[in-house]
């Protein structure tokens, strides 16, 4: 199966980043504006919870309903991918609607790099805080 790798660089402040969208032949002109715009909103929040420049790799699947009653709707498989210094992150996200599986996927990404670096940043501080008592003496 040949899936089309599609790159496109946004660029924010000083540095330039990247978008890669894996699919994205199976969507149409305005699916295809959504995801711009939904990604492009969404990717300065992810940098920001890394802390640091980020690219994003985000894979797309139109799904086919094969009930009988149903119209020609399309279920949306999205994936997004993120490569911090020291771990990969992945979250995906299935919806009827495009909107709500691109906001659900991101969602689902922040939730994660949140766990992790909180969980990181409360035992910094711990130690930080430990440390600083055992350097004050009682006279």
């Amino acid at each position: 199966m040949d899936e089309a790798i599609i790159e496109q660089e946004v660029s924010f402040e000083e540095t330039s980043e990247i978008i890669q969208y894996v699919g994205l032949d199976q969507l149409d002109d305005k699916e295809r504006e959504t995801l711009n715009k939904l990604s492009t909103e969404y990717h300065p929040k992810v940098k920001r919870l890394l802390h640091n420049n980020t690219s994003l790799t985000i894979h797309i699947k139109k799904l086919r309903n094969n009930s009988k009653n149903e119209k020609k709707r399309h279920k949306y498989s999205i994936t997004v991918k993120t490569v911090s210094p020291t771990k990969p992150f992945r979250a995906a996200s299935n919806d009827w609607n495009l909107n709500t599986a691109i906001h659900d996927a991101f969602m689902n990404l922040e939730k994660e790099l949140e766990r992790v670096y909180k969980k990181n940043d409360i035992h910094k501080n711990h130690i930080k805080f430990s440390t600083s008592n055992k350097t004050k003496k009682k006279k």
